[in-house]
């Protein structure tokens, strides 16, 4: 089975014949530097020495998504793009910088355009957008009942959500759905207060910079599932920069943030509660910076070995025989998509999962 390649440090990253070749780069001068340079262009201040060695069958290569600062040529990025895997960019403050993509097998002209017309039909656009924000609250209060159940002091938030929650399919427009599901995340929020073990200082969703461990934690995790889902926009031959929440131009890839909310409270939120309830990460696995919270290195190790297992992880869906994991649920989901955008059926609902 394919998988996801994490690169953390800072590495050079080469073909050779039919792998990639990973060298890590170290603070200390060897006799291959000059040569390093020379290949790749690099300032002579730059100290870029041999470190680590690894190579990598590209078969078994679905995306590569680098945590640390990566050093390539255009001859990675054209063997990259034969053999269909894409690269992900994370930047040193957790943040999604942006993505590579190969040429070959890219959006199709007639989806683009079924996607485009549907963009521009007022009726088609509202119920993708209510079906968008109907299963990410769904997904939103199954966390919270989780919770509650449990006797986390939650009642009233899920009160106020399921109550918004109710006013999705009577919304005349996109604006008053931006609105609901605004109010939605601020009380969700509120209540992760109640959610975890110990107290923790997070009130609000707070980005560039993120101010807290938490936030930290969000940004980073949020970026990592947009390359996952992104991954599935471009395997499904969907645009990614035309999507009908977010608006076309109001981001770069409006697609893969439309629908990766629907996963941000199955995939983030419990990869978060997870780490934190079970005492796997605390704030000193995080260090200040120029007024970001920023992770540390193994911090983020940690955090995407069970960030990956959640994805990984087979779940029971309503239509399949065998359980599945979330990269296929969200694959299914865009298909579901393409069929409403094509006319194929008159109504669509993402995935609200049953836990």
């Amino acid at each position: 089975m394919k998988e996801n390649l994490y690169v953390f440090s800072d590495s050079l990253v080469k073909r050779k014949q039919n792998t990639l070749f990973f060298e890590r780069l170290l603070d200390e001068r060897s006799e291959e530097l000059d040569l390093i340079r020379e290949e790749y262009l690099f300032d002579n201040k730059i100290i870029m020495p041999s470190g680590e060695k690894k190579f990598m069958p590209v078969e078994n290569i679905e995306s590569i998504v680098t945590v640390g600062s990566v050093h390539f040529n255009s001859q990675l990025l054209y063997f990259l793009s034969r053999n269909k895997i894409p690269m992900h960019i994370i930047t040193f403050r957790g943040s999604w910088a942006g993505s590579f993509y190969p040429s070959e097998g890219a959006s199709s002209a007639p989806t683009l355009l079924a996607q485009a017309e549907a963009y521009k039909d007022a009726d088609k656009r509202l119920k993708i957008v209510q079906a968008l924000v109907n299963a990410a609250a769904h997904n939103t209060l199954l966390n919270l009942n989780y919770y509650r159940n449990r006797g986390r002091n939650l009642s009233e938030t899920v009160s106020v959500i399921q109550e918004l929650k109710n006013e999705i399919p009577y919304a005349e427009d996109i604006d008053e759905l931006f609105g609901i599901e605004g109010y939605i995340k601020h009380n969700y929020y509120e209540g992760w207060r109640e959610i975890f073990n110990y107290p923790v200082d997070f009130r609000a969703r707070k980005r560039n910079p993120a101010p807290d461990f938490i936030n930290a934690m969000i940004s980073f995790g949020n970026a990592i599932l947009y390359s996952i889902v992104t991954d599935m926009i471009y395997q499904s031959r969907l645009y990614p920069e035309l999507g009908y929440m977010h608006s076309p131009g109001e981001n770069k890839f409006s697609l893969t943030y439309d629908v990766a909310d629907i996963y941000k409270p199955l995939i983030v939120d419990r990869t978060i509660f997870k780490v934190i309830n079970k005492n796997m990460l605390s704030e000193k696995d995080f260090f200040k910076k120029r007024g970001y919270c920023l992770m540390k290195k193994e911090t983020k190790k940690i955090f995407v070995a069970e960030l990956e297992e959640r994805i990984l992880k087979k779940q029971t869906v309503e239509g399949f025989t065998k359980r599945i994991n979330f990269k296929r649920i969200i694959k299914e989901d865009l298909y579901k998509l393409i069929k409403f955008i094509n006319g194929e059926t008159k109504t669509i609902k993402f995935y609200e999962a049953k836990w």
